[in-house]
């Protein structure tokens, strides 16, 4: 395992291997954050809020589609006015350093094929407010804290595809447990070009023999596909073969597919409310982290002869502020699946002699289940209640 700060925890048994960053706790908000953090506006509804199923019933989601969560910031519609300044007819002859940011990027006879270059070069310069780039990936990281406990992301890249450019299908997993899309691609634009959109495969295509059922599918039943709405996120799994339809139509980069796209990073843990320590401390309050550590041990310990798994799942934990009671055990995302290698099949029978099968993810979340609903916090100082994030990465 690789160490992060000052430790990692791991169990190798029946489960595989388990890891998460125990120590340092990250308290929300995250110094370099931008607000308004957990107050991000859903359009003028109220507040937005992360994804939640009880873990329990939860079921492997692999593709996540947000629309709402960019609409507060103000730093989405800036970028794409940066770039719609230095693509618009009247900059069209001009040879400044601003015209000269991008790479025709062809890789692998045409496997890659578009044009790119890094986010941090290309919004600076003139006229570009010297901290634009640092609020966009503070949106990118802000959206990845709170729906699927990461708490990086890879620098992101900025890519506009024309007529003609692709990504053909691949895989990229080793990069982070999530991968990201935030699209600055106008209406006008989607509306000039046919293409553009992101291609995921379904995880059942992956394991297509055992729910055969002899007739015909078509592109959807095969993939999932993303248009590449103007402020939308996109997070997926980049374990599955996905890529980028081929774009047709415009030639004009004002009118191309525009996107800021790299990986989510550093799972660990965070908390926010009550439990978390005085105003600008990143520690806990006393005795809480003990006692969340002891948890999670607990849950590893439960995992040890269990069937293998692979994949990330984040939970999250709601604390009573008074009574330091665990009152709710959530899952924000979830992609785990059972190893096919370690599959056991019959593991048992019924009283009335029926088989039993393996069902490794129902017992991973038992077991999570179990031992962190059964986590007794302190109370916080004010009676405030808490929220704490755990992402688990089974390798």
């Amino acid at each position: 395992l690789e160490e992060r700060g000052a430790g990692v925890m791991g169990v190798r048994g029946g489960c595989g291997v388990v890891s998460l960053a125990l120590l340092p706790w990250i308290v929300w908000p995250v110094v370099g954050m931008v607000s308004p953090g957990l107050g991000a506006a859903r359009g003028s509804g109220g507040l937005w809020v992360p994804s939640t199923v009880p873990l329990v019933e939860s079921q492997p989601c692999h593709v996540l589609v947000d629309d709402d969560f960019s609409s507060a910031f103000p730093a989405v519609s800036e970028a794409r006015e940066v770039f719609a300044r230095r693509h618009s007819p009247e900059h069209a002859r001009a040879a400044t350093p601003e015209n000269f940011q991008w790479e025709y990027w062809n890789a692998n006879d045409g496997q890659f094929s578009h044009l790119r270059s890094p986010g941090a070069s290309f919004f600076t310069g003139e006229a570009v407010r010297e901290s634009l780039f640092q609020d966009l990936c503070d949106i990118i990281t802000t959206f990845g804290q709170q729906q699927l406990g990461m708490n990086a992301i890879t620098p992101p890249w900025l890519s506009c595809y024309i007529d003609g450019c692709e990504q053909r299908l691949h895989t990229d997993s080793p990069h982070g447990p999530w991968a990201y899309v935030m699209s600055l691609t106008v209406e006008e634009a989607l509306g000039a070009m046919a293409g553009g959109n992101t291609l995921i495969m379904k995880p059942q295509v992956l394991d297509y023999w055992r729910g055969f059922d002899g007739y015909g599918a078509e592109m959807d039943d095969l993939f999932t596909s993303v248009r590449p709405e103007f402020g939308r996120i996109l997070a997926f799994d980049p374990r599955l073969p996905h890529g980028v339809e081929q774009v047709r139509g415009p030639r004009n980069m004002g009118l191309g597919r525009l996107v800021l796209h790299g990986w989510f990073s550093d799972p660990a843990p965070f908390v926010t409310g009550g439990l978390s320590g005085p105003e600008g401390s990143d520690t806990l309050e006393e005795g809480a982290a003990e006692a969340l550590d002891a948890a999670i041990g607990t849950a590893l310990s439960g995992l040890d002869g269990v069937g293998r798994v692979l994949g990330c799942l984040s939970v999250r934990l709601t604390v009573d502020g008074e009574s330091g009671e665990v009152t709710a055990v959530d899952a924000l995302c979830d992609t785990l699946v059972p190893d096919p290698e370690d599959y056991q099949g019959v593991v048992g029978e019924t009283e009335d002699g029926q088989p039993i099968y393996e069902d490794a993810r129902a017992d991973v979340l038992l077991a999570i289940q179990g031992a962190l609903s059964a986590a007794q916090f302190p109370p916080s100082a004010e009676g405030d209640s808490s929220e704490v994030v755990i992402p688990f990465i089974f390798e």
